[in-house]
């Protein structure tokens, strides 16, 4: 299993086991750039895995408001490039929602997936590495798979 393929098997089994899941993002409706969600949309419907408007700060906005409503959102950024205008949604609001409300309410379920370093032609709108901007904001976990099981 190569690590696109786990990726793809980490949705597929996120949406399996939790009814609330829902997968969104540019494109992930017919698969994706990086052929990620491939299928899911035929698997689980229209209404948990869909396409959105290309606005990063929108992507993130929803996924804050669908994850402090009790589902799992997982938010798809095209590429890790994309994300910086939706920094304040990330470091603002998703990072401090649990401190602003004195514990009573967060958005931990709330996953923002960017892919990074796939494109190697991509120049300076396809190859940047942003992790590091969000590794060192409280409230924030930046998790970067490393190999695939398999």
């Amino acid at each position: 299993m190569n690590l696109f393929q786990s990726v793809t098997s980490a949705l597929d089994n996120t949406l399996a086991s939790d009814p609330t899941a829902v997968i969104f993002g540019e494109d992930v409706a017919f698969g994706g750039v990086f052929r990620c969600t491939v299928g899911l949309r035929d698997k689980y419907g229209k209404d948990r895995v869909f396409n959105t408007p290309l606005c990063e700060q929108g992507i993130v906005g929803f996924g804050i408001g669908v994850a402090v409503a009790g589902a799992t959102a997982i938010a798809e950024i095209q590429f890790a490039d994309y994300i910086y205008p939706a920094f304040d949604q990330i470091v603002n609001e998703a990072a401090k929602y649990r401190y602003r409300s004195g514990n009573l309410f967060d958005c931990g379920n709330l996953t923002i997936r960017a892919p990074w370093g796939c494109v190697g032609h991509g120049s300076l709108y396809h190859s940047q590495s942003p992790e590091a901007f969000f590794a060192h904001c409280p409230g924030i976990k930046v998790v970067i798979p490393r190999a695939s099981p398999g």
